[in-house]
């Protein structure tokens, strides 16, 4: 299994558009998170939107790779991204 960190770093070069200004479309549910646990569900909910969107990015990103070696590495990561989500999904 390829590290998070080498999977992040290969997504995150690859994929330009990527940008955390997802986070400010979700403002409204930030200003109701009067709690802790309020905001920890927003940040589960935001992550979780995140990984979905690097997981969108995956297929494109492996249809312009043409080496080997990177296609098998960005699999890996997209494995262990589906398993992220997954638990993110399974945090509510």
């Amino acid at each position: 299994m390829a590290s998070v960190f080498c999977c992040m770093a290969i997504i995150f070069l690859a994929v330009s558009s990527f940008s955390f200004n997802g986070c400010n479309a979700d403002a409204a549910l930030i200003e109701t998170a009067v709690d802790l646990h309020g905001l920890a569900l927003v940040s589960i909910s935001v992550t979780a939107i995140q990984i979905q969107d690097t997981l969108d990015e995956i297929p494109r990103i492996l249809q312009d790779l043409k080496d080997p070696l990177a296609q098998t590495r960005l699999r890996e990561c997209q494995t262990d991204y589906n398993e992220a989500l997954g638990n993110f999904q399974s945090a509510f």
